[in-house]
């Protein structure tokens, strides 16, 4: 092995870009900051990436510019790119400390663990550190250990990941890290939650509406520790399960929830994980408990993340199975009362807007990134969608309530369909029980009516949006009235084929008549309520 192999972030290519012509390329940190303007945005198969990309930029840009006030950002903005000086010398500063394999200080990894400490020891000696760990720890989507998927047919020992692979998934860490039966402890926002980041026309204003003034970041950010970050830590050590009582806002976008270590081998060979070719590759790591934070903090109030009272306890909002990510559009986007707290970048944002700073945009884009868990280690899926708001709506509060209302509508509804199918079609009980094949047909086609109803309705949403945003006050109510007649009319339409599907027995065909009798009844009674007919 190569005593000091190299591969330092800052200078090698590793982050998967858009330009502007909508090729794909790689680049590294400082030639994504500086060509950020003629980038159009971050893209990665794994949403993941993207999203643990975007906070390590965010904290990059947010060291360099140092941001006091709403007036350095909007100069920042009104830039229309980022200051080269001030990247130069970032770079001359901390440039070294963005090296993977640096010997004492390697990126995001801990430097108390030697190069070669994948190497066992030897007889009668002990190491201080634990046993090495497939490198596709690092990638929540991939098997390893005791995680399988259907037709991966890779074993761990299998897996060699080249730098840039690594670098992808050590930046998902602080982010997405999970807890899991090995008693590891979750990343600062515990679960992780819907990540809402802004998203410009260029890579440079999402960047620079990812800065974030002090107003607006973390309540419980330790003043004292604003300086504080990945690449200015010294002695660079991530302490083994330690509990942490004092975070600053940079420490929090980089938080080092795991103890890591990359232990390089020389040689050629393929990476298994985006399959080129590489001389310098890493087929296992250090992986162990790190930091976690203190409970005596209480919510990590996350500038990118929505939160909403839940019982008795504040919680983030997190992907829900089965439940369309605009169904949260009013808790993401735009509640601002008790019961729910949209992101601090949101709220800052408005204030741009206010200032001046944004008012030449037609809509405001976030790019919402998450990942579906049980809370431990079972991982289901991810999102990686964007939601639009027109300035207007963002500022303007009492609008929100009718975007909620819509909502609490339209679930309303979903309930009607949901609740009078259940009462019609249940299976006959035979000598031997219920008919099981009945049973599985009867909840597939259900889920289906469900689905289809709320896919179909994403659309007219949308449409609901920007009607609303673009109306007078006096015209809000009827704008309201059009979205009953479209939920009910639609429902009714989902339900209609849903019936089509049950069968043609005289048992079912009877079931037909009266569900769609009832359904019918229902929903004229609650359309009636709601237009006040």
């Amino acid at each position: 092995m190569n005593p000091s192999p190299q591969f330092n972030l800052w200078t090698e290519p590793w982050i998967r870009v858009i330009r502007s012509n909508h090729r794909d390329d790689e680049v590294s940190i400082r030639d994504c900051l500086l060509q950020a303007p003629d980038l159009i945005a971050l893209s990665d198969p794994s949403p993941l990436v993207v999203g643990g990309t975007h906070r390590l930029l965010a904290a990059i840009v947010q060291a360099i510019y140092q941001p006091t006030s709403l007036d350095d950002i909007a100069h920042v903005l009104q830039a229309a790119t980022f200051d080269a000086g001030k990247i130069a010398a970032f770079e001359q500063r901390y440039g070294p400390r963005f090296d993977l394999f640096h010997p004492e200080a390697p990126f995001l990894q801990t430097g108390d663990v030697p190069l070669d400490g994948w190497k066992k020891p030897a007889k009668g000696q002990k190491n201080d550190w634990g046993d090495p760990q497939p490198i596709a720890r690092l990638f929540a989507e991939v098997p390893v250990a005791t995680a399988r998927t259907h037709f991966h047919h890779v074993t761990d020992d299998d897996h060699s990941y080249c730098p840039a692979c690594c670098a992808r998934g050590l930046v998902t860490v602080p982010a997405f890290a999970l807890a899991d039966g090995r008693n590891m402890p979750p990343s600062i926002n515990k679960t992780p939650p819907i990540y809402v980041f802004p998203a410009g026309d260029t890579l440079f204003e999402t960047l620079a509406l990812s800065l974030v003034s002090p107003d607006y970041q973390p309540r419980t950010a330790d003043p004292e520790r604003k300086h504080e970050a990945i690449w200015t830590t010294n002695p660079p050590i991530v302490a083994k399960d330690r509990e942490v009582s004092a975070v600053g806002y940079l420490e929090s976008l980089t938080f080092p929830a795991r103890r890591m270590r990359l232990y390089p081998h020389i040689g050629k060979t393929v990476c298994t994980n985006c399959g080129r070719d590489t001389d310098l590759y890493v087929r296992d790591l250090l992986y162990e408990k790190g930091h976690w934070l203190s409970k005596e903090i209480g919510v990590w109030d996350d500038p990118f993340v929505a939160f909403r009272q839940k019982k008795d306890e504040i919680q983030a909002i997190r992907p829900e199975e089965g439940k369309a990510l605009w169904r949260e559009y009013t808790n993401l986007l735009l509640q601002e009362d008790t019961t729910a707290q949209r992101p601090l970048i949101i709220k800052q944002i408005v204030r741009l807007i206010d200032h001046g700073s944004l008012k030449e945009h037609q809509s405001v884009r976030f790019r919402c990134i998450g990942i579906r868990t049980d809370g431990k280690a079972k991982i289901f899926e991810w999102l990686d969608e964007s939601l639009e708001a027109p300035p207007a709506l963002l500022v303007d509060v009492a609008t929100a309530e009718y975007v909620a209302e819509a909502l609490r509508r339209a679930t309303e509804i979903a309930s009607i369909l949901n609740a009078v199918f259940n009462r019609h079609f249940k299976p006959e009980r035979g000598a031997s029980g219920l008919k099981q094949q009945d049973l599985v047909r009867y909840k597939s086609v259900r889920e289906r009516l469900i689905a289809d109803y709320w896919r179909a309705l994403g659309l007219r949403f949308r449409q609901f949006i920007n009607d609303l945003a673009r109306a007078q006050p006096y015209q809000r109510d009827d704008i309201a009235r059009n979205w009953v007649q479209i939920i009910v009319a639609l429902a009714r339409e989902c339900f209609d084929a849903a019936l089509a599907q049950i069968g043609n027995r005289a048992d079912e065909l009877r079931a037909r008549v009266e569900a769609k009798h009832e359904c019918d009844r229902l929903l004229y009674a609650k359309r009636k309520e709601w237009l006040d007919e």
